[in-house]
């Protein structure tokens, strides 16, 4: 027995006094307990040795089952640090020196391709000191943040992310044209050290590759929301200058939305070489509207009435109709027949009488140093006038600027005369009489109605097409009526205007009459554009019967297998028959129903909202409300693209200028695209066009000087009319 136990022993890795205690420090031995046995497997049991004393006889069997919790994997731990946000962790199998194979954790950073061991029993230092050195990442406690919500204040934590701050820092230098060498500014720099002294702003470079790379992200997320769309899409197409005398073509899409709001975005602003005629205007338009993928969605093109956009539309027209036989893609609506929309523009006031020129000249000298400004300010606080409102001074090719000038001049009147009452001899020369300040006063009550117009069709968050034949026809009848009028002067600048309005009449797009026949409040009696009408509800029609069968049509079932008979086969063609020519006659319902008389509710004043009311009735009108969902999106200015360079008017900023084009084009469409993104989206028209008008109405020092030395000469040019009167246009 003793030689059984003993290799029982030497199987099981003990030694034979294994099953004895031995007392640490004294040597002497101390028999354990019996343990008590279990049943074996198998109905064997435990064996006594009757000489030598009770034995347990342990099977080989009991030594594997007492072995198999020691050999379950431990469960993982779970990871709590921080650190554990930017690495991933991950079990890779290796084979070991004695050609055993291993399982090694390793940990790979999220941000670039470092990689280190990621056992949990190595710590997390070298992950930390990884994210500092490289990455800037600081590990801290996070920080008690105060955001106001409403009228309460809440507390939240606060964990300062470099990378986050980064990225804000780039989307302020984008919507408040910061220069990218701010990041070179010491004392800005001294600044944010002040509050963040592990923050590390990025090179110029840098900034400018990131600058990049946030458009580009901005245009995917564009793009793909852009696809998703149903509808067509007007574009408006102004050029740019830079400070370099650089080209740029500013292409900016309109549309109403699924959720029937109206919506636009710059979608490229390409550097154009060369000569801007009327073929390489069209070769870049299609190019950039080709970039989105938008060649077989457009609808209508808005452009200022000049002899190059003409040939630029007709170009436009041409390649857009080949591309689409290539693609064998559908055309232009009409084939693009109704494609162009003129702006709506004037010629500058050709007939200016003394007293506008007089006013303008006294503006010039006042502002043209300090202390002649002073003397004006003091005259206006001796009749408690305000002397923050300013003076501007106005654009000969834009009318409401010429309004802006001559109402503000008019509000200082009375500080003007007592100047030129004070210093009769430096002011005399050039100052307004009082018979020309009560001209200056008619013609402002004049061009009041253009400032209207402006201020109306100058709006990109609501519709402006039904607008334009209403407040067209206002302006003829007003414009009839000066011709009528006693004083000679107003006479003639009202005849120069009519002139010029009737011609830009007869080239005005009919396309624009259908967006007034669309609104509800307009007679349906239209007789003289019925066939416009007609033929661009056969277009979508035929666009949604096309659409409808492009889904395919289940198989046809045989006559005889479901037993129907001939009665109800007839009836239910009927039903069918009739269905189409209820649709067929949705033009013809939409007419004949009563004008819509819109009454504020509320009583403040507010406008009919007419997409609402297509919103509503589109049920009814299934063809005629996309058709209006495309119409109403035509813009009767290209104002809203001139927005887009706030600060510098048709002058792209001094800070950009000097930038290549791609660093260019991402600031100017990032900059619009965060805007429309934002909470706060609605722009003021006041601001746009002030804006527009803030570096073209301030001249130079030098322009000033000219212009005042001017005003001591014989004006002999208040009778003529520039030869070309028709290069001289405006945009509303």
């Amino acid at each position: 027995m003793a030689s059984a136990s003993g290799s029982v022993c030497a199987s099981t890795g003990a030694s034979p006094a294994a099953s004895h205690g031995t007392l640490v420090g004294t040597g002497q031995s101390q028999v354990s307990e019996p343990k008590p046995l279990r049943p074996t497997a198998g109905n064997e049991t435990a064996r006594v040795d009757g000489d030598g004393g009770p034995a347990n006889v342990i099977h080989l069997d009991d030594v594997e089952e007492s072995l198999e919790p020691a050999a379950k994997k431990k469960r993982d731990k779970k990871t709590t640090s921080e650190v554990w946000d930017y690495f991933t962790k991950s079990t890779v199998q290796t084979k070991g020196d004695k050609g055993n194979i291993e399982m090694e954790v390793w940990a790979k950073c999220k941000k670039c391709t470092f990689k280190t061991r990621g056992e949990s029993n190595r710590g997390t230092t070298v992950f930390w000191n990884h994210l500092k050195n490289k990455h800037n990442l600081v590990r801290g406690q996070q920080e008690l943040h105060l955001q106001s919500a409403g009228n309460s204040t809440v507390v939240q934590n606060f964990k300062f992310d470099p990378e986050e701050s980064l990225k804000k820092f780039y989307k302020a230098v984008i919507m408040h044209d910061y220069p990218f060498k701010m990041v070179d500014h010491e004392f800005f720099v001294d600044f944010i050290k002040s509050l963040r002294p592990h923050f590390a702003f990025k090179c110029r470079i840098t900034t400018r590759n990131d600058i990049i790379k946030i458009y580009l992200d901005e245009k995917k997320m564009l793009f793909d929301q852009l696809k998703l769309l149903s509808c067509r899409f007007s574009a408006t197409m102004d050029m740019w200058t830079s400070n370099q005398n650089k080209g740029y073509m500013c292409i900016t899409i309109h549309w109403i939305g699924d959720n029937w709001g109206m919506q636009k975005r710059i979608i490229c602003l390409p550097h154009v070489k060369g000569r801007h005629g009327g073929e390489l205007l069209a070769h870049e338009f299609v190019k950039g509207v080709m970039d989105w993928h938008l060649e077989k969605r457009l609808f209508f093109l808005t452009l200022d009435n000049a002899a190059a956009n003409n040939k630029c539309v007709r170009e436009v027209v041409k390649e857009l109709n080949n591309l689409a036989k290539i693609r064998k893609s559908p055309p232009l609506i009409c084939g693009g027949v109704f494609f162009h929309v003129r702006c709506l523009c004037q010629n500058g006031l050709t007939v200016i009488s003394k007293a506008v020129k007089n006013i303008r000249a006294i503006i010039v000298i006042v502002k043209n140093s300090t202390v002649q400004w002073e003397e004006f300010q003091r005259c206006a606080d001796f009749f408690d006038l305000d002397n923050k409102s300013g003076l501007p001074l106005d654009v000969a090719t834009r009318w409401n600027s010429t309004y802006d000038m001559l109402s503000h001049a008019l509000y200082y009147r009375s500080a003007f005369e007592r100047l030129v009452y004070l210093h009769k001899d430096k002011y005399g020369h050039c100052a307004p009489t009082s018979d020309e300040w009560d001209m200056a006063e008619s013609f402002c009550k004049c061009l009041k109605i253009f400032n209207d117009a402006t201020v109306l069709f100058s709006g990109c968050q609501y519709p402006t097409a039904n607008l334009f034949w209403w407040k067209f026809c206002e302006i003829k009848l007003a414009l009839r009526e000066w011709c009528e009028n006693a004083n000679i002067t107003i006479a003639s600048m009202a005849e120069a205007m009519q002139k010029k309005y009737d011609k830009y009449w007869k080239k005005t797009n009919i396309a624009l009459a259908v967006a007034c026949f669309l609104d509800p409040r307009a007679p349906a009696e239209v007789s003289r554009f019925m066939d416009v009408v007609m033929q661009l509800f056969q277009a979508y029609l035929k666009s949604a019967l096309e659409s409808t069968q492009s889904v395919a049509p289940p198989e046809p079932i045989a006559a005889n297998t479901l037993g129907v008979n001939s009665d109800i086969e007839e009836f239910l063609y009927k039903d069918e028959d009739a269905a189409n020519r209820d649709e067929s006659s949705e033009l013809d319902v939409y007419m004949k129903q009563k004008i819509f008389r819109w009454v504020d509710p509320s009583g403040k004043g507010a406008q009919f909202d007419i997409l609402s009311w297509w919103k509503s009735n589109q049920v009814k009108f299934l063809v005629l409300s996309r058709l209006a969902r495309d119409v109403l999106a035509v813009q009767v200015s290209n104002v809203a693209s001139e927005s887009a360079f706030s600060s510098s008017g048709r002058i792209v900023s001094k800070f950009r200028s000097s930038l290549d084009p791609e660093a260019v084009e991402a600031l100017v469409c990032t900059k619009d695209w965060l805007l429309a993104s934002s909470k706060d989206q609605k722009v003021s028209i006041g601001s746009i066009l002030d804006e527009l008008d803030d570096t073209a109405c301030t001249s130079t020092h030098e322009e000033q000087e000219n212009l005042a030395d001017d005003a001591d000469k014989d004006n002999d040019e208040d009778n003529e009319i520039d030869s070309d009167i028709d290069d001289m246009e405006m945009d509303i």
